[in-house]
């Protein structure tokens, strides 16, 4: 009995079965709908914290930037401003230089009217040795100020 009421109802039972797989497919397919929005919204609120701190991060930058670029150009006007001093204090040590050569000259000129010959060599011999110790002084001290002036210029603009 129980299968001739199967077999006479198959549609019926069909249809049920049928029915029954739809609606499990639709809670199923409802189910993963809200669980793409949920994973959806997850994914919106990562992407605004990700630019967020993107922004900021750029933002930072930009200020580290733009304090470095100070710094720098702080350092480039100290440079500047020891490089003036640099060449006036060459500027004065040459003439200086050039007044003690001139004094020397005149030493040397009135010596010659000596009569000893070996003092005027003396005197000759020391002056032409002092002239080029001058010049040799005046240019190490040029190239020292200039790598102190770089130094600085490199120790100023160098980001902490």
């Amino acid at each position: 009995m129980n299968l001739y009421l199967i077999w006479k109802y198959k549609y019926w039972i069909a249809i049920a079965v049928l029915s029954f797989i739809c609606l499990g497919q639709l809670a199923y397919t409802n189910h993963l709908g809200g669980e793409l929005i949920k994973a959806e919204a997850k994914h919106k609120t990562e992407l605004a914290v990700s630019q967020a701190l993107t922004e900021k991060a750029k933002a930072e930058a930009a200020s580290k930037e733009k304090q470095w670029s100070e710094q720098l150009l702080k350092a480039e006007q100290n440079y500047n401003v020891k490089i003036k001093q640099v060449m006036a204090d060459a500027t004065r040590a040459q003439s200086a230089a050039d007044r003690l050569s001139k004094q020397l000259d005149t030493a040397k000129s009135r010596m010659s009217t000596v009569p000893k010959e070996t003092i005027i060599k003396y005197t000759n011999t020391s002056s032409d040795i002092l002239k080029e110790c001058i010049a040799k002084y005046r240019t190490m001290a040029e190239a020292a100020d200039g790598h102190t002036v770089d130094v600085r210029l490199l120790s100023e603009g160098w980001p902490e």
